[in-house]
């Protein structure tokens, strides 16, 4: 696949804004209490022995998890130990083995799991867990309890009426829809931040941004939709030297820690300039 020539973008239906972001998300104060690991983010011992600093948000292992995710995945699609890979179900597997390598000795506060499950029928592609137990910015959490779990989508993706699962899946199918499967609660009803990996094989991270918005807004029109304007990506921010792209978004869900989801959606461009 990273053979291929690229294929160039058709011309966007709205007009996008387009900025450098060199800032961080999230800037973590370290934690008062005594760490069992050390790094941007730290977990206390088992014990909670007081409330978090007011200069550390709520979501910030979440987010800091996700800055380190989209650091490292130009770093992982160059890779030239990478095998080729075109399928979904791979190129989540390869991406989850390298973000634990590169994570022993810069971000060694969590490990990444293919596969997390979501329930007796769902399981989402890659989860961020505490290396061990403790309390993260007030919450305890186990290994076993991820801190935020991402849903990998190609774009475009593959097959007959499939064209817009980064979105939903088609009217009357299963909820296969990256978007949708955190708004109906499927995926990380636990946690109030997640993430999605898009894996754009054809066309740039500026056309898609332009073409999922699209898609939110037909969605939108439709009669008797729980979609709206609001559920539209915002904050789009390019790196056009790594070819990459973050934005995000917010959505209502029927279920969960919180009835309102926050996605950070994290773009990769896989194909040869």
């Amino acid at each position: 696949m990273r053979r291929r020539k690229r294929v160039s973008s058709s011309p966007s239906r709205r007009s996008t804004t387009v900025s450098a972001d060199t800032r961080p998300w999230v800037t973590c104060r370290p934690r008062t209490m005594r760490p069992q690991t050390t790094g941007v983010l730290t977990v206390s011992d088992p014990t909670p022995k007081g409330r978090i600093s007011s200069g550390v948000t709520e979501d910030a292992a979440a987010l800091k998890t996700l800055e380190f995710i989209h650091g490292n995945l130009a770093t992982w699609r160059d890779d030239p130990e990478r095998p080729d890979a075109e399928r979904e179900r791979d190129l989540n597997s390869q991406l989850c083995k390298f973000l634990n390598v590169a994570a022993r000795n810069v971000f060694p506060m969590v490990h990444f799991h293919h596969e997390e499950s979501q329930g007796n029928q769902h399981s989402s592609d890659i989860s961020a867990d505490p290396l061990n137990a403790g309390w993260i910015e007030g919450r305890p959490y186990t290994k076993y309890d991820p801190i935020l779990v991402l849903e990998g989508k190609r774009l475009p993706t593959p097959g007959s009426g499939r064209q817009r699962e980064y979105v939903a899946s088609a009217t009357g199918a299963a909820p296969m829809g990256g978007i949708q499967r955190f708004k109906l609660a499927l995926y990380g009803s636990k946690v109030s931040i997640h993430g999605m990996i898009g894996y754009i094989q054809q066309g740039s991270c500026v056309h898609w941004i332009a073409e999922v918005n699209h898609w939110i807004d037909d969605l939108a029109s439709s009669v008797n939709s729980n979609w709206s304007s609001d559920d539209r990506l915002q904050n789009f921010k390019l790196d056009s030297s790594n070819r990459l792209s973050r934005c995000e978004s917010k959505h209502s869900r029927i279920s969960g820690v919180t009835l309102t989801v926050r996605l950070m959606h994290l773009w990769v461009e896989m194909s040869i300039p």
